[in-house]
């Protein structure tokens, strides 16, 4: 199977930010700060996001879909550190 470089930088991406997201999450459990809560999400879909943009390695027929829905991640992912950084404790 060939891929391209820049779906392995997505992947190993995908694979930090799901890193991230269970370190914040553990803090957050430890905390319960909601800051904390919106950041773990912020990373556990910024991962899913970059999951779907390498998509086409593993699902190359999957078509213009996976690229829609890591458009809309996008833009949860920012909405979410924006919160992140806006709600006071």
């Amino acid at each position: 199977m060939m891929t391209e470089p820049d779906q392995i930088i997505q992947l190993v991406s995908s694979l930090l930010a799901l890193i991230l997201f269970v370190i914040s999450h553990l803090a957050y459990r430890r905390e319960r700060r909601k800051k904390l809560f919106i950041l773990s999400l912020a990373f556990f879909f910024y991962s899913a996001m970059n999951f779907l943009d390498a998509a086409d390695i593993f699902f190359p027929q999957a078509g213009e879909y996976p690229e829609i829905w890591g458009s809309l991640l996008n833009f949860v992912v920012l909405a979410l550190f924006f919160l992140s950084m806006v709600t006071k404790e």
